[in-house]
């Protein structure tokens, strides 16, 4: 099969782990397919010795097995052992051309690894997976784009820990389990997310209701919030009596509330909008930055308060997130 490809050819062919390295040492190799079950030792092992001794070296193993154990064992890199991770993981009766063995190699050197989706449909098939928050949509959105936890810090503007802690949730919620820092975990955790995504649609925006006296602040705030793409602006009035009609007229996901208004302050909308809505969630907000103000937010029933500046997507949704929890 790997013979009939114009850009694949066999260097060697051996049914042992010292024919191997004998190959590996002899020749450029730079794709080894390996069978899971040998007749002396064990795939992943001829796997991991071979990247010892080439470390460049791109390592598949085939079998018919699918296990997330299986899995994690080929992808697994341990520093403190020099095991370096293998990089793909094929079910034999897949393997069915020469161009898909070509498709699977490509796949190989753009990300890093492969793992055949069938492993992951069998592992899914009847699991019940809790929904995740919408943080967590996110910080999953990012990892299946390949960006570290530094990167995925950045994009989101919070701090690494919240990051780690996001990918702690996604890991239960995915059900992958492990040790904390097997890179193998995260291998099987994206392309998890890329293919339930296929599965699922994406979860629907979250509708927001913003109560501002200021019309510019307004305008400014909605277009930021609707740029962002988790938004959706229901509407955003003026007045603390027109924001409480709507609050109970549109059941908003989430209020964002000034605190100075012309009519009544936001503590006094905070306390009637929950009064007729329980479960509403308020977040009151303010040019000042002031401790009295936190805590009179949190005394009238608001989930937050956050000063203007601090008022865009990532904050708003770390503390409706935070809300959940």
């Amino acid at each position: 099969m790997v013979d009939a490809t114009e850009n694949m050819w066999v260097v060697g062919s051996v049914e042992n782990e010292e024919g191997a390295c004998r190959i590996v040492q002899e020749q450029a190799v730079e794709l080894a397919l390996i069978d899971l079950v040998l007749r002396a030792s064990h795939g992943t092992h001829v796997g991991h010795l071979l990247r010892r001794l080439r470390p460049g070296l791109k390592v598949i193993i085939y079998t018919r097995e699918k296990s997330m154990i299986l899995a994690s064992e080929i992808f697994q890199d341990k520093d403190e052992s020099s095991q370096l991770g293998l990089q793909g993981y094929l079910l034999t009766r897949n393997i069915s051309s020469s161009s898909y063995l070509e498709r699977v190699y490509q796949k190989i050197l753009e990300s890093g690894y492969f793992i055949d989706p069938d492993v992951l449909r069998w592992y899914y098939r009847f699991a019940e997976l809790e929904p995740l928050t919408r943080r967590e949509q996110e910080c999953a959105s990012l990892i299946s784009e390949g960006l570290s936890n530094i990167q995925i810090a950045e994009r989101m503007v919070v701090s690494r820990r919240r990051v780690e802690n996001l990918i702690n949730a996604l890991y239960q919620k995915f059900h992958i389990l492990g040790d904390s820092g097997d890179p193998g975990r995260r291998v099987i955790l994206a392309e998890s997310i890329r293919l339930l995504a296929k599965n699922h649609p994406p979860e629907r925006k979250l509708n927001i209701l913003i109560i501002e006296d200021q019309e510019a602040q307004r305008r400014q705030l909605s277009r930021k919030l609707e740029l962002d793409g988790h938004f959706n602006i229901l509407a955003a009035v003026g007045d603390g009596q027109s924001g409480i009609e709507l609050a109970y007229q549109r059941r908003p996901d989430l209020i964002l509330v000034d605190v100075r208004l012309p009519d009544m302050d936001g503590f006094t909308v905070t306390r009637r909008i929950l009064e007729a809505s329980p479960n509403a969630k308020v977040i009151l907000n303010s040019m000042a930055e002031s401790t009295v103000y936190q805590d009179k937010a949190v005394e009238s029933g608001a989930i937050g308060f956050l000063p203007k500046k601090s008022l865009g997507p990532g904050r708003i949704m770390e503390l409706y997130d935070l809300s959940d929890d």
